[in-house]
């Protein structure tokens, strides 16, 4: 698949991105997956909220938070953070999925940071990650509401697939990004 379309643009300048350091942002980690959640739970409306299908997707979302680092931790997982100077405003987040496959996961943006072209950054710098790792292929997973995360993940070079896990959320679309042959570089991100 290659580069991802968009990617020479520069979102976000004065931004900073950098490798979680478990000791120091675990509670950071959490707090954003914590509005991770709330956002997800506001964007499914309250009538879907109370879904017992809804209810299972944010009570594993809970167990998540409650298990971090878990997957996310290295050697087989990353999160990153996105800093607007000693703020934390965003994160992502990869881990392995199976043998050389990994899953980015809980791509959030704060709500006063949110523009074009943040989600692709961090995204991009996942994919990086995912490469210097020996990922082949990297998967995703999003509402079929969220226009703007299909559209970004379409653009970057993800092609729809079949369903790789059984999403609580009925019409969940899957993508899934082939990595080029990993080469030795630098992340691009501080930490």
């Amino acid at each position: 698949m290659g580069t991802p379309k968009r990617a020479g643009r520069v979102s976000h300048p004065g931004t900073q991105l950098r490798r979680v350091r478990w000791s120091r942002d675990l509670a950071v980690v959490r707090r954003l997956f914590r509005d991770y959640r709330q956002w997800l739970a506001d964007h499914r409306g309250a009538g879907a909220a109370a879904d017992s299908k809804a209810k299972r997707g944010l009570a594993m979302i809970d167990a998540q938070i409650a298990e971090l680092p878990a997957a996310y931790s290295p050697p087989r997982g990353e999160i990153l953070l996105a800093f607007a100077q000693d703020d934390v405003v965003a994160c992502g987040a990869l881990r392995e999925i199976e043998p050389n496959v990994g899953e980015i996961k809980r791509i959030y943006v704060r709500a006063d940071h949110r523009g074009p072209g943040f989600g692709p950054r961090l995204t991009r710098a996942l994919l990086d990650r995912a490469q210097q790792l020996g990922f082949e292929r990297v998967r995703v997973d999003t509402l079929p509401t969220m226009a703007a995360a299909i559209e970004f993940y379409q653009e970057m070079g993800f092609v729809p697939i079949p369903s790789y896990w059984p999403h609580p959320v009925p019409g969940a679309l899957y993508f899934e990004y082939t990595v080029g042959k990993p080469k030795p570089r630098r992340l691009g991100v501080g930490g």
